[in-house]
């Protein structure tokens, strides 16, 4: 009755609301460190010009997001038809995913990384090969080289990488493109490149008229504080995108969602602003972890990956004390909240550590 590539998936589980949290835990104040969102929010400028706007609940939105593509075009010194928009990444990450894969093909990521480029590979009927992180939390390139051969269709690459928060530079990744077959799509998921601090990150943007297997995934939800509305775009060749475009369902992004990541757009300074203050919290971050002498893997992220061990344990302690943070098979990954947030954490997570030291591991 039901594709027997589901089997082994499991539906994205968002758990209980902070409300039912609160709840059941008797915590009058819960913080919401675990999805990676903008602990500022989003510019003013937004609910300004969604307040204003005409609401037309009758009439589907512009299907080609027309004021937003020509912005985002001019900004990105890109042609037009070189951009798709989509219901955040999640969406793009499914439209590539049918664009691009069938049974028999597969799939190159690593591992941990962005969960849903395998799932919907195995929606699809594709395999998908995860070569683990090296001891640094960062793409092992050559294993990923390694294991492509002739059935491979798309590789993946989390750039920073989610959960780890860890880059691969440009030289690296340049070389790593150059060597990958030309009928293999490469995709860069550059969702949290607003927060790379690092001199020698990629200029992916600057590849794609010459490597036309290049497709670049940015978003809306972090930066900019857009996560509600759902607005991310993939940067390619127009060939690329034409495909896509495909299997893209028509008037996909909301009309509000259109005119909310215009606005962002024209209040750079609020988002520069958030990304200041968040590597100011993450600084101090660093000075707590590495005078407790906590392991942890450096960002280039809103996010840090904390090499806790017992992850599971020490996120229901952290929980008990009202702070969300989300657990992964050897550490937690960490959203860099608010200064305030993060200093009362921090001790939290310290404790948490401490009372599972002597626990068997899960």
């Amino acid at each position: 009755m039901f594709k027997k590539n589901l089997a082994h998936l499991r539906a994205y589980d968002p758990g209980p609301s902070p409300d039912e949290i609160k709840k059941a835990y008797g915590l009058d104040h819960l913080v919401k460190l675990d999805a990676n969102e903008n602990v500022y929010g989003s510019s003013p400028e937004v609910a300004r010009a969604i307040a204003q706007a005409a609401l037309l609940p009758e009439l589907y939105p512009d299907c080609q997001d027309s004021a937003l593509r020509q912005d985002l075009a001019k900004r990105l010194n890109i042609n037009e038809n070189q951009l798709l928009f989509g219901l955040g990444l999640d969406e793009i990450i499914v439209l590539v995913s049918r664009a691009f894969l069938a049974p028999g093909d597969s799939i190159v990521m690593a591992w941990p990384t962005f969960y849903e480029y395998y799932c919907h590979a195995q929606i699809e009927g594709a395999q998908t090969r995860k070569i683990p992180c090296n001891r640094e939390g960062r793409h092992d390139l050559q294993g990923m080289l390694d294991v492509i051969d002739q059935t491979t269709r798309v590789v993946w690459i989390c750039n920073p990488n989610n959960p780890t928060g860890t880059y691969v530079t440009g030289r690296e990744l340049y070389a790593f493109v150059k060597r990958v077959p030309g009928d293999v799509l490469i995709v860069l998921d550059e969702a949290y490149i607003d927060f790379v601090v690092a001199e020698d990150f990629p200029r992916s943007l600057e590849w794609i008229n010459d490597q036309e297997n290049v497709l670049v995934l940015r978003t809306f939800s972090k930066s900019y504080g857009l996560a509600s509305f759902r607005i991310g775009y993939a940067i390619g060749r127009r060939r690329v995108i034409e495909e896509i475009e495909k299997v893209r369902p028509p008037f996909n992004n909301p009309r509000l969602s259109q005119i909310a990541a215009f606005a962002a757009l024209q209040d750079q300074a609020f988002k520069e602003a958030c990304v200041r203050k968040n590597r100011e919290v993450l600084d101090m971050t660093y000075a707590f972890l590495d005078r407790k002498e906590i392991p942890y893997f450096p960002s280039q992220a809103n996010f840090i990956f904390v090499k806790t061990g017992h992850a599971k344990a020490v996120q229901e302690i952290c929980k008990r004390n009202g702070y969300l943070i989300q657990a992964f098979e050897d550490g937690v990954r960490i959203t860099i909240g608010k200064m305030n947030d993060m200093k009362g954490l921090l001790p939290v997570l310290e404790q948490a550590m401490n009372e599972t030291l002597s626990e068997p591991s899960l």
